[in-house]
């Protein structure tokens, strides 16, 4: 399992050919999830830990797996082995401490070679401009959930707002209050204006900012 994490590489997450090199380093990728989730890629056990490689939340969002599902359990294997090259590369084999040395896994035969790799295989998903109204649809709500990190399902509940309020730095305590959205306000440069809702040039404040990330 994965708990820990360095800073992120800010190599672009890569994809493999069908080349043997490339073939050799997925085969260990499947020794660890093997180890790690009996080889459930979509594997959700609500332990903290997701996908088959088990990511904690913290180091999935770290290594840029939230550009492509909010967990890993909804991301596809070869997404999910893409980020796990990320972890490997800062952290090695023990990341997973366990079932990284019992699957063999090492830098060298966990990364792939720059000649097999297809950068054009996985792609962040492209995202549709908000129309900055300042109104909290479900659109505007589905992108907030992809900032933050959580199930994009268009609906703003005490879940969104704990990751809401995570992502700002503040108590994850569901209650969207003044103390929430001024530090909200801060992050992502709106006015601090003591609203205690999301109003609607909060509401436009974070639309802009979400166009731009």
């Amino acid at each position: 399992m994965i708990g820990f994490f360095l800073a992120a590489s800010a190599t672009a997450v890569t994809a493999v050919s069908v080349s043997p090199p490339a073939q050799a380093a997925a085969s260990v990728w499947e020794r660890v999830a093997a180890c790690e989730s009996g080889g459930r890629w979509a594997v959700n056990t609500g332990n903290g830990y997701n996908g088959g490689l088990q990511f904690s939340a913290s180091t999935w969002r770290a290594f840029g797996g939230t550009r492509y599902a909010p967990t890993a359990s909804r991301a596809s294997k070869s997404v999910q082995i893409g980020i796990a090259r990320r972890v490997l590369a800062a952290q090695g084999p023990g990341a997973w401490p366990v079932c990284g040395p019992r699957a063999g896994l090492t830098r060298a035969n966990g990364a792939v070679r720059a000649a097999a790799v297809s950068r054009s295989a996985v792609r962040a998903p492209v995202r549709a401009r908000l129309v900055v109204d300042g109104r909290l649809g479900p659109r505007t709500i589905r992108q907030i959930q992809r900032w933050v990190g959580t199930a994009q399902n268009g609906v703003f509940g005490p879940a969104t707002v704990k990751a809401l309020q995570r992502r700002v730095g503040v108590r994850a305590d569901g209650v969207l209050g003044s103390g929430t959205i001024r530090a909200l306000q801060i992050r992502i440069n709106a006015r601090r204006d003591g609203a205690r809702r999301l109003n609607p040039a909060t509401v436009a404040a974070l639309q802009r900012y979400l166009n731009r990330h």
